[in-house]
């Protein structure tokens, strides 16, 4: 277990092991150093949906959807580290 960069390579290991979303607390002090948590989710849309549409907290995490960020996003403005529980993704 351990916290690694986040990247291109981190995110398709990660998909690869049945991940396919990232939370991080609410509070983010430094987006530059914001730590993620990768977790698995039945529907990411519906998922986030009912987080921003249901009842209950006002509290919600901050989301990265790895399938998404892999299509769209460059590199450069992957950010911080997320914890995982394999030796095998650096």
């Amino acid at each position: 277990m351990k916290f690694v960069k986040v990247n291109r390579v981190v995110l398709t290991a990660l998909r690869a092991m049945g991940y396919n979303v990232l939370i991080s607390p609410v509070e983010v002090q430094d987006p530059q150093n914001i730590t993620w948590k990768a977790m698995w989710v039945e529907n990411v849309d519906t998922w986030i949906r009912n987080l921003y549409c249901g009842q209950g907290s006002t509290a919600r995490p901050n989301i990265l959807d790895i399938d998404y960020v892999l299509a769209n996003v460059p590199e450069c403005y992957l950010s911080g580290s997320v914890f995982i529980e394999s030796d095998k993704v650096y």
